[in-house]
């Protein structure tokens, strides 16, 4: 559970559903402007924007590196219809070469057309001010997915899905994504994941997806009862990191998506100071000693290979977020450095 930084507003939590359902529009506008109002009063003189480690990964993103090289010994899973109970598992030597940096595409602005079309009262609101408030009220949005229950009755998807909503705390979805990947096997069936979710967050982040149409829900008088929503195809590089960046995008946490992607947490010194400090060079590569420790590097390598999926997701959704860039070079770092250690490959 994901910690809310933003207290809800009383009056808003006191209202009855049908003021609530009636305006909700003016309940968006006014829930983003303030809560996008104390946010940016905490973040005075913060530090935790990670504006050294945003600086120096840019630098190093549009650099000529050579690729990182290892050989990493993965084991190979046996025929299904032989019986390997008492042999010894197979290990294969494989060699894999991995881009030293990631590196960043030119940013593109989110269209303003894109927020008109699915929030036609915040049109006129800076994308600052909506990505704070979105920010802070985010966790609670979140919340509300998670106690979304969906199921599809065939094997064609429909235009519109009705869902049960077990959650009333925040806004309803607005959209049910049906996510797949353009990589699928010609022969093989085409693999579709439901991911319900909002469609002002995605419109406020995604550059390069095409305008969502304006969807507003009527939230149901109780919890468990349903809301029928349309259906939005989505075909991405990775689909199977898309849960840890559609969270991202509603709670902001790069603490919690470092943990997620490297399964182990990660000093906050990696993301919030210089990366060419000393103090943090050395946690960086203490870090990267206790992954090698805790995992062969044939894990490391599959959990490196989620961090590039994760980027190629955010590079086809045009998303240009500096935390979400700063995660995923951090995670990139220190996963190079720990699979360099389990390989006994000096890494340049």
């Amino acid at each position: 559970m994901v910690s809310q930084t933003c207290s809800r507003r009383a009056d808003a939590e006191n209202t009855p559903p049908s003021t609530r359902i009636a305006n909700p529009k003016a309940k968006v506008r006014k829930g983003i402007q303030a809560a996008a109002s104390r946010r940016r009063a905490r973040a005075i003189n913060s530090s935790s924007h990670p504006r050294y480690a945003v600086s120096l990964a840019k630098q190093k993103s549009t650099s000529k590196s050579p690729p990182a090289s290892f050989e990493v010994e993965v084991p190979r899973t046996p025929p299904a219809d032989v019986d390997m109970a008492d042999a010894t598992p197979a290990i294969t030597m494989t060699s894999v070469s991995l881009p030293r940096y990631l590196c960043r595409p030119t940013p593109r602005d989110v269209p303003k057309q894109n927020i008109a079309a699915v929030a036609p009262e915040l049109a006129d609101t800076p994308l600052t001010y909506i990505r704070d408030g979105l920010e802070c009220l985010g966790p609670d949005m979140l919340q509300v997915l998670a106690g979304v229950k969906a199921e599809t009755v065939s094997n064609v998807l429909p235009k519109e899905l009705t869902v049960v909503v077990d959650d009333l705390s925040s806004d309803m979805p607005t959209h049910m994504l049906a996510v797949y990947s353009r990589q699928a096997p010609a022969a093989a069936k085409r693999r579709v994941k439901l991911f319900p979710t909002h469609n002002i967050v995605l419109a406020a982040h995604c550059a390069n997806l095409p305008i969502l149409q304006q969807s507003n829900p009527t939230t149901p008088e109780k919890a468990g009862e349903s809301i029928t929503i349309p259906v939005v195809p989505l075909c991405i590089p990775a689909p199977e990191v898309f849960p840890q960046l559609s969270t991202f995008l509603y709670t902001k946490r790069i603490d919690y998506l470092l943990a997620t992607l490297l399964s182990h947490p990660v000093p906050p010194a990696l993301y919030t100071e210089d990366p060419t400090s000393e103090r943090v060079r050395s946690a960086l590569q203490q870090c990267a000693s206790k992954l090698a420790t805790l995992a062969p590097a044939h894990v490391l390598l599959s959990r490196a290979m989620a961090v590039n999926g994760l980027w190629r997701n955010a590079c086809a959704l045009g998303i240009g977020d500096e935390k979400l860039w700063c995660a995923m070079d951090v995670a990139w770092e220190v996963l190079l450095h720990a699979l360099a250690i389990s390989t006994s490959k000096q890494l340049l």
